[in-house]
C-alpha cells in the first residue's frame, strides 16, 4: 500500500512539474524539404470556464501566415491586439499621427526587413477593422511616462539586451559574433539570398524568449512586462462584460511573461498549436 502510494505521490509531482514548465512561443524547425518558423497559439482556461488564447505574431511573415490568422480571429468573442499609439480606428485623427510619428522609424525598420526577406508586413495582412478587435496596449503618452518613471532608454534596453543575448551564447556555447558574420558573407554570395537569410535568422528566434526573459529580471521593462499588464486588465474588461472566447495577439516575445500572469490569474494551459510564420525550403 505504502508503495502504491508512494507511485502515486511520484507522478502527480511529475504531471505538476510537467504543468508549470514554461511554454515556448515560438521555434525554427528543421525538416527534409523545408525547414520553418512557428510560433505557437496555446491555450487556457479559467475556473469561471473562460477560454484565452495566447497567439504568437511575427510582424513580417508569409502572407498565408496572416491570412490564417485572419480566419482564425473570426472564431472569438474578442481579439486584443497590441499597438503602441491609439486604437487602429483612431490611426487617422491628427492627434493619432503625432503619436504615430514618434515611432515612424519602427514601421520604417520593419519595411526594410519585409522588402529585404520578401514578406508581408503585419499591418497590411492583418484585419484590424474586424468589429471584434479590441486594442489592448498603452498609448504613446502613457508608454513614455511609463518609461521615464523606470528610467529606461533605448540604450539602457541594449544594454540589458546585450548582456542577456551574451548569457545565452555562453549557455549555448557559441561565439555568435564570428559564426555570424561567416554565415552572413556565405549568404550574400547565394543565388536565393533572401531565403537563405531567413534561414540565418529564423535560427536566431529560437533564443529570442531566453534573452527576453533575461531582459525581465529584477523590475522588467515597459517595452514587455508593463505593457502586458495593461493588456490583461483589457482582458479583465473583456471577461467582466461577459466575453468568453478571447484571443490575446501579441508579439511572441511577449507571451512567455503573459502566461505567467495568467497561471497566477487561475488559469490552466490546455494545449498548444503550432502555425508556420516562414516557410524555408532547401535548395534543390
Amino acid at each position: 500500500m505504502k508503495r502504491f502510494l508512494l507511485l502515486q505521490a511520484t507522478l502527480a509531482f511529475a504531471v505538476l512539474t510537467a504543468a508549470e514548465e514554461p511554454t515556448n512561443f515560438i521555434r525554427f524547425v528543421e525538416e527534409d524539404e523545408s525547414d520553418s518558423l512557428q510560433t505557437a497559439v496555446v491555450s487556457y482556461e479559467s475556473p469561471q470556464k473562460v477560454k484565452v488564447d495566447l497567439v504568437g505574431a511575427i510582424h513580417i511573415a508569409d502572407k498565408a501566415y496572416f491570412d490564417g490568422l485572419n480566419v482564425r480571429f473570426k472564431g472569438y468573442e474578442a481579439v486584443l491586439y497590441e499597438l503602441v499609439g491609439p486604437s487602429f480606428e483612431e490611426r487617422g485623427k491628427p492627434e493619432a499621427k503625432k503619436q504615430a510619428e514618434k515611432l515612424q522609424w519602427v514601421g520604417q525598420l520593419q519595411t526594410m526587413m519585409r522588402d529585404t526577406l520578401k514578406l508581408h508586413g503585419q499591418l497590411e495582412g492583418i484585419d484590424y477593422t474586424a468589429k471584434n478587435f479590441v486594442h489592448a496596449d498603452m498609448d504613446m503618452s502613457q508608454f513614455t511616462q511609463t518609461q521615464t518613471d523606470k528610467q529606461e532608454s533605448f540604450l539602457s534596453l541594449y544594454l540589458k539586451a546585450a548582456q542577456a543575448q551574451k548569457e545565452v551564447n555562453e549557455k549555448r556555447g557559441v561565439n555568435s559574433d564570428a559564426a555570424g558574420m561567416v554565415m552572413l558573407l556565405k549568404i550574400l554570395t547565394m543565388k536565393d539570398s533572401s531565403t537563405e537569410l531567413k534561414r540565418m535568422i529564423a535560427q536566431e528566434f529560437d533564443s529570442v524568449e531566453d534573452i527576453m526573459a533575461g531582459m525581465e529580471t529584477g523590475d522588467g521593462t515597459v517595452l514587455v512586462g508593463e505593457r502586458n499588464k495593461v493588456a490583461l486588465q483589457v482582458l479583465d474588461k473583456e471577461i467582466a462584460a461577459g466575453k468568453k472566447r478571447i484571443a490575446i495577439f501579441y508579439g511572441a516575445a511577449h507571451l512567455g511573461d503573459m502566461e505567467e500572469r495568467l497561471l497566477k490569474k487561475g488559469f490552466k494551459r490546455t494545449k498548444v498549436e503550432w502555425l508556420k510564420a516562414w516557410d524555408l525550403p532547401h535548395a534543390k
